[in-house]
This record gives C-alpha cells, sequence and structure tokens, in this order.
C-alpha cells in the first residue's frame, strides 16, 4: 500500500506511525467541529420539513418519506462519523441509541419484524419505544406511572408478539387475510373467526407466562386481588381513540382459566362488527391491526369518572370533570347521569360550575367476580360523588398529562376507599380547531318559527345537520337508520360509530360530554348533542329539523330546514388525517422531532437518554462544542494557544471565546477578556451589538400559565472552572470567523460568519430557534425577526419556530453593520416571545425596533 497514503489517513485520523492516539492539532479538530456542525444544519432542516410535510397540509406517499428520512439518516450518519473523529470516539453508545431509532423508523415505514419476543411485560419495565409491542393504551399508562410517578394501578400486558403466536397457532391467518378483499365485509365470517378464537386453545408459551404473570400479581396484592383485562391495540388511544370498540372485560379473578377466557374476549372484539366498520372508515387494512391486552389490578373504587384536561367547547382555559359512584363504565358508557364539573386551569384551581347528577344506578364489583348495575343507594344518589380537595388534585393531575403528552388529554380516573386518586386511562383528546369545519355563524331565524328544542343538553360538538329524526329505540334497530338522519336516541353508545360517517347529527335524552360516543362525535365531527332529557318526546319520528351546535356550546333543534345552515352541512366523511397509511407515515415523527434533551448540565444528559433523532443531534451538537472547549483549555502545548477565555461584559451573556488564531488581543495567561480585547470583526460587531444601551433588559418578563418559569431564561453567572462551564455560550473566533453559537434559556440561537476585504468570499449564516413559551408565541417572534432580517437583504426560511436566514458576497463595512444589528436584535427578542400576545404586537415591535425603541 502506498506509504504517503497511509501517512496522510493516519494524520486524518489523529493516529502517530504506531497507530497510537495522538493529539491532533486545533486546527484539524476545528474542521470536524466544522463538520459536525455543518451537518447537524442539515438535519434539522430535513427534520423540520418532514414535520411541515407529515403535519397535513401536505399530500404524500411513501416516496417522499422513504427519501427524506434516507437523507437525514445520511446526513446524521456524517455528522457521528465527524463527531467521533472529533472526540475520539469517546460515546461509542451513542451508534447504538441510532440504531435502535433508525430501526424503529424503519419498522414503521416498511413494516418489518419488531423484534420483539416477549408474552408478557410488566407495566413499569415498558419504555417509550414498546408501542408497538404493548399498543398504544398501555404505552401512555406506562409513562403516567414511569415517567410522571402518578398512581396507576400495578399491571402487565399480554404483547403484539403474543397475539401473532395465538392466531398462528389457531391457523386462522387465511381466515383473517381474507377480510380484507377491498369489499363489504361478510359478518358471516366475522361470526366465524370470533367463535373460533372464543373456543381456541391457548398456546403453552402463553400459559406459560400468564402462570408467571398472574403469580407476581399475587405476591403483589394477594389472592383477593381483581383485574381488569382491557384492549391495548397498536394505534389504540393514539391519532384515533377507538373509544369503546373493544372488549374490556372486568373484575377477572386471578385464575389461570378466567384470564385466558377474558383474553379471548378481548382478541375477539377485535373482529366484531362494530370495531371492524370503524376501522374501515379509519382506512385500515382489516386483519392488519394487532391486538395487546393490558390486565390492570382493579381499584376498589369509591369513585369514578372522566376528565378532559382542556374543555372542547370551553377553550384551552377550562377543563371539565365528570364522576360518578361505583366503576366508571356507568359513565362512558352514558348510562347514568353523573356530577358534573367545570374549573378555570391555573396554578390554583378555581371551580367555577357544578351540576349535580341523579346518579339513579351504579356499577359495582361482585365478590366472585364481575360487574352489576345496581340502583344508587338513596342515601348518596343525591350527593356529589367528589369533595374540593378531590376536584383540585384532579384538575392538577388533568395538567400535568396535557403538559407531558403536549395535548389535551381524555382522562378515566378512580378514587379508593383510602381516597387515593388513581389514573386508570390517559389518550388523546380531540379539539377541534380554527377553521377545521364551518361553524354554525349567526344566520336569520326570524321566519323560521320557534325552535322544538333550545338551550337543552351539553354541546359534544360544533356545526349544523340536516336530516329526519330516527328515533332509535333499541340497538338491534340501528341497521334500520337511513344515511342522513338525524339520530335520536334515549342513551348514547359507541355502537353508533357503525353508522356515524352517514349521519346529519346525534341527539340523546342522557349522556355525558365525556363517553365513549361523544369522543367518537368529535373524531367524526358530527353535530351533536347530549343529556337533553326529552329529546325522544320532544322530537317525532321522521320530522324533518335542523340540528345546532355553536362556537360557545348554545344547542337548538328548528322544525323544517334552514337552507344557509343545510348548504353548509356535510356527510362528515373521513379526512385524510385519519387514514390510516397517512397516521402511519406521521407517527414516524414521535422518533425523529420532539426535543428531550434540553439542559447539558444535568446528570440525564447522556446518550441512553436520546429518545429521537433529534436528541442525538442535540447530544453531538453540545458534547462538540464542549469537546472543543476541553481540548482548547486543557490540551497540550500544541493547543495551549487556543485557550476557552470568559468575555467580561457589562450583560450576563455567558459567552467564552476559543480563539483559533487573531480573534483576541492580549490574553495571554488569562482566563478573561474584556470587549475591547475582541479582535474578531464579526464577533466585535455582534457584541458591540448587543451591548447598545437599552437593548438588554436585566430583569425577567412575566410569563403566563404554560410557559416556563422566567429563571430558566437566565444564563446563570457561574464560576468558571472545569466542567462548570457547560451552561456558558461559545464563539469560536479568528480575526476574520466566529462561529457563535447562543443558549438563552430556551431559544438556540447559531451565527456563522466569514468577514473579510474580499467581498465574494464573505457570508453570514443566522439559525434560530425555540423559546419558553407556547408555539404561538414563539412563532409571532419568529415572524418579527424574520420582518427585521428580510430588511435587511437576508433571504429567510421559516418553519414552525424555526428561522434559517443566508447572505452573502458583503463587504466587510457593511456586514459588520448587520452584525451590529443582529446583536442588537438578539438581546432585545431575549424574552420577547413573553409578550407577543396578539399578532398586532409583531408589527408593534417591528416598528419600534427599526426606530431604535427596545422597551418591551
Amino acid at each position: 500500500m502506498n506509504k504517503g497514503f497511509v501517512g496522510r489517513l493516519r494524520t486524518a485520523l489523529g493516529l502517530s506511525e504506531s497507530g497510537k492516539e495522538q493529539v491532533p492539532p486545533f486546527e484539524l479538530l476545528f474542521r470536524r467541529f466544522r463538520d459536525v456542525l455543518e451537518s447537524n444544519n442539515r438535519a434539522i432542516e430535513v427534520i423540520t420539513d418532514m414535520g411541515e410535510k407529515l403535519g397535513g397540509d401536505y399530500l404524500f406517499d411513501i416516496v417522499y418519506v422513504g427519501s427524506a428520512y434516507s437523507q437525514l439518516a445520511d446526513t446524521l450518519t456524517r455528522s457521528m462519523h465527524s463527531f467521533d473523529l472529533l472526540t475520539g470516539s469517546r460515546y461509542p453508545e451513542l451508534r447504538g441509541v441510532y440504531d435502535r431509532i433508525d430501526t424503529q423508523i424503519r419498522e414503521m415505514m416498511y413494516g418489518s419484524p419488531q423484534g420483539q419476543d416477549r408474552m408478557v411485560v410488566s407495566l413499569s419495565d415498558i419504555t417509550r419505544d414498546m408501542t408497538h409491542t404493548v399498543g398504544g393504551k398501555f404505552a401512555s399508562l406506562a409513562a403516567v406511572k414511569n415517567s410522571l410517578s402518578l398512581r396507576v394501578p400495578d399491571a402487565f400486558v399480554i404483547t403484539t408478539h403474543a397475539y401473532d403466536t395465538f392466531i398462528s397457532s389457531q391457523n386462522l391467518i387465511p381466515l383473517v387475510e381474507a377480510l380484507d378483499n377491498g369489499t363489504e365485509v361478510n359478518e358471516a365470517a366475522l361470526d366465524e373467526l370470533r367463535d373460533l378464537i372464543a373456543h381456541a386453545t391457548i398456546p403453552r408459551e402463553i400459559e406459560e407466562a400468564l402462570h408467571n404473570a398472574l403469580e407476581n400479581m399475587r405476591t403483589k396484592c394477594g389472592e383477593r386481588c381483581f383485574l381488569a383485562v382491557r384492549s391495548s391495540a397498536e394505534e389504540e388511544d393514539s391519532e384515533s381513540s377507538f373509544a369503546g370498540q373493544f372488549e374490556t372485560v372486568l373484575n377477572v379473578p386471578l385464575e389461570l382459566r378466567a384470564l385466558e377466557d377474558a383474553y379471548r374476549k378481548v382478541i375477539a372484539s377485535l373482529f366484531s362488527h362494530q370495531s371492524v366498520n370503524y376501522q374501515k372508515q379509519l382506512g385500515y387494512r382489516i386483519g392488519k391491526l394487532k391486538m395487546a391486552v393490558g390486565c390492570m389490578v382493579m381499584v376498589d373504587a369509591l369513585s369514578s369518572g372522566v376528565m378532559y384536561s382542556t374543555s372542547p367547547n370551553g377553550g384551552s382555559g377550562t377543563l371539565l370533570i365528570n364522576a360518578t359512584w361505583g366503576l366508571g363504565k356507568a359513565i362512558v358508557e352514558g348510562q347514568t347521569d353523573g356530577d358534573f364539573y367545570k374549573v378555570k386551569k391555573g396554578t390554583a384551581p378555581e371551580l367555577i360550575e357544578v351540576k349535580g347528577g341523579k346518579k339513579e344506578s351504579m356499577i359495582v364489583t361482585l365478590s366472585e367476580g364481575g360487574t352489576a348495575l345496581v340502583r344508587t343507594p338513596e342515601a348518596i344518589a343525591g350527593k356529589p360523588c367528589l369533595a374540593a380537595g378531590d376536584i383540585e388534585e384532579l384538575s392538577r393531575i388533568g395538567m400535568t398529562l396535557e403538559g407531558h403528552f403536549g395535548r389535551p388529554q381524555d382522562i378515566e380516573w378512580a378514587i379508593d376507599r383510602a381516597e387515593n386518586i388513581y389514573i386508570v386511562q390517559s389518550r388523546p383528546l380531540r379539539i377541534e380547531q380554527e377553521g377545521e369545519s364551518e361553524p354554525a355563524s349567526p344566520v336569520s331565524l326570524k321566519d323560521t318559527g320557534p325552535p322544538l328544542m333550545s338551550h337543552r343538553g351539553i354541546a359534544v360538538q360544533k356545526g349544523a345537520g340536516v336530516g329526519r329524526v330516527f328515533i332509535l329505540r333499541h340497538l338491534d334497530e340501528i341497521g334500520n337508520v337511513p344515511k342522513g338522519a338525524v339520530l335520536v336516541s334515549r342513551y348514547d353508545s359507541s355502537s353508533f360509530v357503525r353508522i356515524m360517517p352517514y349521519l346529519a347529527a346525534i341527539v340523546t335524552d342522557v349522556g355525558t360530554p365525556t363517553s365513549h360516543m361523544a369522543s367518537l362525535c368529535r373524531e367524526f365531527r358530527i353535530p351533536t348533542i347530549v343529556n337533553t332529557g326529552e329529546a325522544t318526546e320532544l322530537l317525532s319520528h321522521g320530522q324533518e329539523v335542523t340540528v345546532t351546535v355553536g362556537d360557545e356550546g348554545e344547542t337548538a333543534v328548528y322544525k323544517g330546514v334552514i337552507e344557509e345552515l343545510g348548504n353548509r352541512a356535510d356527510m362528515h366523511s373521513v379526512t385524510m388525517e385519519q387514514a390510516y397509511e397517512f397516521r402511519k407515515k406521521r407517527y414516524i415523527l414521535r422518533y425523529i422531532v420532539p426535543l428531550n434533551l434540553v439542559d447539558p448540565s444535568i446528570d440525564q444528559f447522556l446518550p441512553e437518554r436520546c429518545k429521537t433523532l433529534h436528541d442525538v443531534l442535540r447530544f453531538i451538537h453540545e458534547k462538540a462544542l464542549m469537546e472543543l472547549v476541553d481540548k482548547a483549555r486543557y490540551g497540550n502545548t500544541m493547543i495551549r494557544e487556543h485557550a476557552a477565555v470568559k468575555l467580561e461584559l457589562p450583560v450576563p451573556a455567558g459567552i467564552i471565546v476559543i480563539d483559533i488564531g487573531g480573534g483576541l488581543n492580549s490574553t495571554a495567561g488569562t482566563e478573561h477578556a474584556s470587549f475591547e480585547q475582541i479582535a474578531s470583526f464579526p464577533l466585535r460587531a455582534v457584541v458591540k451589538g448587543m451591548l447598545h444601551p437599552g437593548v438588554w433588559h436585566a430583569d425577567a418578563v412575566s410569563l403566563k400559565v404554560n410557559d416556563f418559569l422566567s429563571s430558566m431564561m437566565r444564563v446563570p453567572d457561574i464560576a468558571f472552572q472545569r466542567n462548570d462551564y457547560v451552561g456558558y455560550n461559545v464563539a469560536v473566533a479568528s480575526a476574520e470567523y466566529t462561529n457563535l453559537s447562543l443558549k438563552f434559556g430556551y431559544h438556540f440561537t447559531m451565527i456563522d460568519c466569514y468577514c473579510s476585504e474580499t467581498a465574494r468570499n464573505n457570508h453570514l449564516y443566522f439559525r434560530f430557534v425555540g423559546g419558553a413559551t407556547d408555539i404561538t408565541k414563539r412563532s409571532r417572534r419568529v415572524q418579527l425577526i424574520a420582518e427585521i432580517l428580510k430588511g435587511y437583504g437576508l433571504s429567510i426560511e421559516m418553519k414552525g419556530d424555526l428561522i434559517i436566514g443566508r447572505i452573502g458576497n458583503v463587504r466587510r463595512d457593511a456586514m459588520e453593520a448587520l452584525l451590529e444589528q443582529l446583536g442588537r436584535l438578539l438581546a432585545y427578542t431575549r424574552q420577547l416571545d413573553a409578550v407577543m400576545h396578539d399578532d398586532f404586537a409583531v408589527e408593534r415591535y417591528v416598528r419600534n425596533f427599526l426606530k431604535g425603541d427596545y422597551e418591551l
């Protein structure tokens, strides 16, 4: 082999002739660092583009997903290669973390085997990447228990691998595959399949796993423990709720045969007429959905119910609680008129509305197993289920869950006789976004006559529906309901899903806005009113009516057709975002986009804490910065001249400078430098702007609910010692070059600039992302920055709360002037998102900045 090539290769890898690692020149380290930064920037842009494309505004296919992910994977691989060279492969476990996430993503895209071979897994052992093994419902419950440490009953899950084993062992695969033939489902075939499942023999390996799980449960809670055996299909309680579509078997004894019977019932329910219709309506290929089954210890419930962490019709500032005595099944299935509580969210939750229910019946557990619907004892029937302390604690739990999952939650809870609150379900709650459907805005009703029914019941889903009334007296009549009907029923029922896509509206006498049916109505966007009391008496079968549910929850039913409203009503067809293939592709974003690693100063900033590709990039970026700092400050004589030096500034910017040649003047032997000692043209210009009078606001701006604490927006002025400078901002500088990485609170800025006398060589790359407030305020701040940068001639790309700006071929004096304005802008906007309360704020603060008014 050519010795000259070998020698060059050893030098590039930082190896001596003997093969031992040597310390490479700092300039080589810096080039590797630049490679990491460039690869990271490209990867972040691909991630942002994928998030935008898969967010619902674009039509796309698997070709786009595969192409975009291939580009992301290639870029991230190059970044990790440069990172390994920079760090001497100090973090070998990062490659394993990346490979695991990459495998999960490719399995989602191409349907590769999951590789999970466990039949049963304990709730405490479930990790975030096991959703397809344990199903959506119990993956969420595991997060509630393991991440938030909230009370969740002990449980174990019979996995999707066990489901595959069960189905294949009974030779049922051909029957299952035959269901997906592109035509109407053969109901006789469904009946046959369910019957075979009901009488199937449980495979030995599953039976052994169940026996061991029951023994472990007996050890924990004793012989008198009972189980709730619940469905947990792959995508259940995710983008689609599957509310009430599958079987739940309550109060099952800790006996193997009883558990096996319950397991078969839940598996069989995957192929019920009702659930198959639901799956087809949402674009699922019948037979492709796998069923995990969760087995949870029954709570000896004094009271139970449902909580919506955000009111579907009352804005983000309120939450709803429905409660009843005994088991919550009576609430979710609309079998009783429970108590209703409306709470204003905040640090001190405030009860603002109470409606006491009659609670004439309740569901209780039986000593031998199973449950029964009984008449509520008169002593408690009319009394409130919840005390003030219960309401407050439930409200705080609801806000916590909403914050953790990042969206409103539909939560089932139970309070035992020791007054402990348990969470038994937390799934996404569909809240209709502005513009999703035509509102029932004011129209002229003066010629319509008085409404048949007005201001009765509780609004579930806003909109308007026109059709003929079909009064459903019994569920077995559901097949007779014509398309376009207004379904009027005594009770609500999740069984209505069979005909929901074809209904104009639903009105019930009894029901709650937190039932399974209510969830499905919001999912299909069907105008719905529940708990009217007497709709079945006030409305007549066959009568033509117009049902209206307004934006503020006002309800009315009018005789005849109101043309203007009728023209707005549609058949509530399933939208693209509800199609299975779309959700499947968008689902991969949960392994790509979320950022869990934020603060590098805490012990958890470790490779094994990376849950997404964004986390991997964040880890690489931060550790690459720190590698450069460590090599500069504590390297050998080859790089001692590049010591990291802290800038002593009149504002707490927390910047340290690594001088790679001409960046600073007269700093030899010192760990501090003043502004006057900055020699780097671009760095000096940026810092000069940050020091401009009035642009740096020392006092933290107060934040509203759901924003981060203001203290998190300050950079601590900690002692500048080894391992203590992780919170600092870093500038790598030469006379004509600066790469400045800034973190102020929860937003991140990077400026990469070459500023020389040769204009054609000059460039500026600016990237800004994040913030400590909600996405609306962050987006407004990004809009403000964009408006100002466009005025300075930068080309701008905006995606969510990310902004990228570029400009080149600029004279040095013009570049320095631009950088000074950028410095002012960074200081000025450091906390500006906290005061961006409305869209008019963008124009106001842009105008103020440009005229030199920097007050917030």
